[in-house]
């Protein structure tokens, strides 16, 4: 370096030091949506819609837990990750998340996005097994599943067992956050062993979605 350097850095330099970052995300971008193309035509059941999530869903689905849960955050059918990245820009700490996803071909896509994550590969009707596997022996409540499960593209049965395990695991008064692009404001029966709390509609996302938050209700007579 010469010695004359006087410390300031050309206009070409700091644009192309700035153009990386985007650089960097447009690839991800990309990489997302072809792996999921690549999902929805193998395997079009599970993934439920013709496009991943819309990080206006994963920011509304995030804003309506605490930035510091008391407990976990299990995620359910995390994808390409838009709703893990809303997650994680919400502050939320990283060793409080755990995505689930049932796709080997996503599992990979989101250990090279979150290599920080633990990534659980599993059923979510297996959910208190995988916990089990994933979660410490003494580890905290779950006091959030988020799910983006496509629960109306899903058999009944399946998705009854679904539901039977997350209310096992959440204590009382914990959240399940559901959204569905069925926009109608009265829930499914399936969700009888819980109460809504909150709804919201994503106009912004491709299709439209609606936003629940359920309680799981108090068993105790």
């Amino acid at each position: 370096m010469s010695a004359e350097y006087t410390g300031k850095i050309s206009g070409a330099g700091v644009n192309a030091a700035a153009s990386q970052p985007q650089k960097s995300m447009a690839l991800e971008a990309v990489t997302s949506l072809f792996t999921f193309g690549g999902e929805l035509l193998s395997n079009p059941g599970p993934v439920g819609s013709a496009v991943p999530s819309s990080r206006f869903l994963g920011r509304r689905m995030a804003s309506f837990l605490p930035r510091s849960p008391k407990g976990y955050v299990v995620e359910l059918g995390a994808g390409t990750g838009a709703i893990t990245a809303a997650l994680i820009k919400r502050g939320i700490p990283t060793d409080r998340i755990l995505p689930v996803e049932r796709s080997e071909t996503m599992v990979k896509l989101l250990k090279r996005r979150f290599p920080s994550l633990n990534i659980a590969l599993g059923d979510a009707t297996e959910l208190r097994s995988l916990l089990n596997t994933w979660l410490p022996k003494d580890a905290l409540e779950i006091s959030y599943v988020v799910s983006s499960l496509p629960l109306r593209s899903l058999p009944e049965s399946v998705v009854v067992s679904i539901l039977q395990e997350i209310y096992y695991i959440l204590p009382q008064h914990g959240k399940l956050l559901q959204y569905t692009y069925d926009l109608r404001k009265t829930p499914h029966p399936w969700f009888s062993g819980f109460k809504r709390c909150r709804t919201a509609v994503v106009w912004a996302n491709i299709p439209p979605a609606r936003v629940d938050v359920f309680e799981k209700k108090n068993t105790a007579h």
